[in-house]
């Protein structure tokens, strides 16, 4: 407990969340907040005692909160269903960042006058352009979400407290509105972003903005499916990944003027908050800001003395990030991206460093992308599995190429949105981006014709995710073993 206590907090609310799901709680019942209060009033006698069954009292009392959690935000849509077929227009506000896609503009409202939220399909011929914060009159066709083969689209929009989608939308009156204003500057800021692109890389423009918004609906199919073929569909999605590469200048740069660790951090705090409201705030991201907010709160609360140094480790940052997002949705945990996001993260951090130092190769950068690659793999399968049927067995020697590739098109299409076309001479940055995202694309589709690309599976049964659970559990104890011996065997030769 006092090692890890975010570790211990997290797993105890899941266990809650997953045994009220389990009961089908959907509201809170008297007897979480009943048993809640018990172990509070059990924790405090067992410290005033000093008792040793404190660690199991906060077990018991943050599992028993986790229901009363899951019930208080359980978004149950039955009664609005009913009411959909004789809705004709709907008032809200425009609460999404609009996207763009080939068919027109998607948009999530919040309507005036029912609970809950609605996922708008704005058609191409509409003639407004909405904004972040808009106020909007809608007229459409207004539907339950429908199910598509084995996807429960309703149940998928319902864990987003989306009760309703409207196709073909139109809008009929529109005003401005006031909105989160972070989110606003944000979405100021990126519409800039998206017309500067835009005249730079008139052609390539949105894959580029694929790569940096996470906006992979105005992608064509052929792009889509070659990245989701060899899976790489996770560069497509603003994440940890791309909060990294952006990172990545500002701490070479503050490494070369000298700057500590701590000031570095403090320095690179409005890269994080700047690229998270303009992306708006979408869960990869959201994650691997939050874990790097820990980590550089830890140091300065361990440089001011206030934790101690081995109070904080990467497990600690993950379960609290992990935390942080639970609390504000705990059906969370049940979806795809956060099982996606969360296992290649803990997976990265329980077999990098191992798989990295064990694997004969050079220079470490090469090996820390193959490392990275296969942890990230090992953590996502179980989850590609279960909810897709299928792996993809290339992806830890395909993400060689691919993650340099993004690093690289990243770099020169912000150079090239700031200077492109303003400074005489570096016209020429422009051609370079717009060839090199041509030369990436092309290589990703040729890629996902390899033979093994992506391998259909049965549907896991819980015996064979046991099973390779344990497998894990299994590679864990050799890679530390082989750790262990191998400074030895550094002495022996010495």
């Amino acid at each position: 407990m006092e090692r890890r206590p975010l570790v211990l907090i997290f797993l105890s609310l899941t266990a809650g969340i997953i045994l009220a799901s389990i009961l089908e709680v959907k509201t809170t019942p008297l007897w979480p907040i009943i048993g809640t209060l018990t172990c509070l009033m059990a924790l405090l006698i067992a410290e005033i005692f000093e008792l040793r069954i404190r660690t199991g009292i906060v077990i018991i009392g943050v599992t028993i909160l986790g229901v009363a959690l899951y019930g208080a935000n359980y978004f149950e849509p039955e009664n609005l269903y009913t009411q959909l077929a004789s809705i004709k227009t709907v008032r809200g506000k425009v609460s999404s960042y609009p996207v763009k896609t080939q068919s027109g503009t998607e948009l999530i409202l919040e309507p005036t006058e029912y609970r809950g939220r609605l996922k708008i399909f704005l058609s191409q011929d509409n003639s407004y352009d909405p904004n972040y914060g808009d106020h909007l009159t809608v007229k459409g066709e207004f539907q339950v979400p429908p199910t598509f083969n084995d996807f429960d689209y309703s149940e998928f929009l319902r864990k987003k407290k989306i009760w309703g989608v409207v196709y073909r939308g139109e809008v009929l009156e529109a005003e401005k509105g006031f909105a989160n204003p972070f989110l606003e500057l944000g979405w100021t800021i990126r519409k800039f972003l998206t017309v500067r692109i835009n005249e730079v890389l008139p052609k390539r423009g949105n894959f580029l903005r694929a790569l940096l918004f996470g906006t992979r609906d105005a992608l064509d199919d052929s792009t889509e499916k070659s990245f989701t073929k060899t899976g790489l569909a996770h560069l497509l999605a603003a994440s940890g990944l791309h909060l990294g590469i952006i990172l990545g200048a500002s701490w070479w740069l503050a490494s070369k003027l000298g700057c500590g660790r701590e000031t570095t951090y403090l320095i690179s705090l409005p890269l994080v908050w700047g690229y998270l409201i303009i992306v708006g705030f979408k869960l990869p991201l959201l994650r691997a800001s939050v874990i790097y907010l820990f980590g550089g709160a830890h140091l300065w609360f361990k440089k001011a003395g206030i934790i101690l140094d081995d109070w904080y480790d990467r497990y600690q940052a993950l379960a609290g990030a992990a935390l942080f997002l639970v609390i504000i949705n705990p059906e969370s945990i049940s979806t795809v991206g956060f099982q996606l996001s969360f296992g290649a993260t803990f997976a990265l951090a329980l077999f990098f460093r191992p798989i990295q130092e064990a694997l004969p190769v050079k220079p470490d950068y090469l090996s820390g992308i193959i490392g990275a690659s296969i942890s990230a793999q090992l953590g996502v399968s179980p989850v590609l599995a279960v909810h897709f049927g299928q792996i993809h067995p290339w992806a830890p020697i395909i993400n060689l190429l691919a993650i340099p590739g993004v690093t690289a098109i990243l770099y020169l299409g912000i150079v090239t949105a700031i200077f492109g076309q303003g400074i005489a001479g570096l016209s020429w940055l422009g051609l370079l981006t717009s060839k090199s995202i041509l030369l990436f694309r092309g290589g990703i589709r040729k890629i996902s014709a390899l033979p093994l690309a992506r391998v259909q599976l049965p549907n896991p049964t819980p015996l064979s995710l046991l099973s390779y659970l344990i497998l894990l559990y299994w590679l864990k104890q050799e890679l530390d073993k082989d750790r262990a011996k191998r400074p030895k065997l550094r002495e022996d030769v010495n």
